[in-house]
């Protein structure tokens, strides 16, 4: 008999082969649990609805066997007059048993399983028709304890109810003497107290058996430290790759900032350690625009690329390092930042000889000062 694993299976799961295990239906719940609360639901249920159970069975007699007496030759008004409407009557009793059942299991297996839906238990396994597989699962630990269950209800079940039946069978003389429509009464009492019995120790049974399939369930997904350290590689690598996904995004996005160098205006260094491309266009916008930014060899390449391009680069420490900190490529600089950019634009329209159109921050500047 072997039960899945093996003994190097000794580290706790982790929560990714929990969480595969759930997907897999993997949780460790008990079906007896749910049966046996099906069945109490169900003599709950039952209790309720004999009177108006056994009232409606007196007239389904009747109806049936008066059913003859309809000389009308209408077999529709004949069925309706006779026992389909006592039937009609106890269907909806039958069905409200039935329905306490069935509610009563599926929410125990959803309370043990934490509402848990697996479609994959829906789907067929093949592998299941392999003779050689079941003849292994034959020998299993998992089948020798169901063995064990089986064995047990019997004990259970066979003694309640023969010890029932011997302590009943003296008052089976009396139900002669007693009127017809107390005889389900009695009945009911000695099918009560057995069920009674009988229901409380497939309760413990039941209990004992969730406990049983969590442990098991929990030495199944056991993993190895070779497991463990196979999966962090494997976490590892996912990382790895979105690290070059953002890098490569990074890097495309670069080069688009570098493809805008040349269209600055200026650009305002720290003098080697930060560079900042601006533009001003009084048709994009009131204030100026940062077309690229960097650090390091970023900076060092934007300078480059300035030079190539005949852009002005301007050294001014503090300007740089506040348009660098405080304005992210494509947007305006900020208001407080409107002076000494305007400065530095009309120096460098002054060294190319010509006059730049500063107006609108001008305006913008006068504007904003002003509230």
């Amino acid at each position: 008999m072997s039960e899945e694993g093996s003994d190097d299976k000794t580290e706790k799961p982790t929560g990714k082969k929990l969480g595969e295990a759930r997907t897999q239906g993997m949780v460790g719940a008990s079906a007896d649990l749910s049966n046996v609360l099906s069945m109490t639901a169900a003599y709950i249920a039952f209790q309720h609805i004999i009177p108006s159970l056994w009232l409606g069975l007196i007239s389904l007699t009747k109806a049936s066997l008066n059913f003859g007496d309809y000389k009308d030759g209408n077999i529709e008004s004949a069925l309706i007059k006779g026992p389909l409407t006592p039937l009609l009557h106890i269907s909806p009793l039958i069905f409200i048993v039935l329905l306490s059942a069935a509610l009563t299991g599926a929410l125990s297996t959803l309370l043990q399983t934490n509402f848990l839906w697996a479609n994959k238990l829906f789907k067929p396994n093949f592998s299941h028709l392999n003779p050689i597989s079941g003849i292994k699962k034959i020998f299993s630990l998992s089948n020798t304890f169901n063995l064990f269950k089986s064995i047990m209800k019997l004990a259970i079940i066979g003694p309640i109810g023969y010890y029932t039946f011997i302590d009943f069978f003296p008052s089976l003389l009396s139900l002669i003497d007693v009127p017809l429509d107390e005889h389900l009464t009695i009945g009911s009492i000695a099918m009560g107290n057995s069920f009674v019995k009988i229901i409380t120790y497939l309760l413990i049974l039941a209990i004992l058996d969730l406990i049983w399939q969590k442990w098991r369930t929990a030495k199944k997904l056991k993993m190895s430290k070779q497991d463990i350290k196979d999966e962090a590689k494997a976490s590892e690598g996912d990382e790895s790759v979105k690290r070059k996904i953002i890098s490569l995004g990074l890097t495309r996005a670069r080069q688009r900032m570098m493809q805008d160098v040349p269209k600055a205006d200026v650009i305002v260094t720290n003098p080697t350690h930060i560079s900042v491309a601006l533009k001003y266009d009084s048709k994009l916008g009131a204030a100026p625009i940062v077309l690229a930014k960097g650090k390091g060899h970023v900076a060092l390449r934007i300078r480059e690329i300035a030079k190539a391009n005949n852009v002005p680069i301007v050294e001014k420490k503090p300007l740089a390092r506040a348009l660098f900190a405080s304005v992210e490529v494509g947007k305006e600089i900020p208001y407080d930042l409107f002076k000494a950019v305007a400065e530095v634009l009309a120096y460098v329209y002054r060294l190319k000889g010509k006059r730049p159109n500063v107006s609108n921050t001008n305006n913008s500047t006068n504007n904003n000062g002003a509230r």
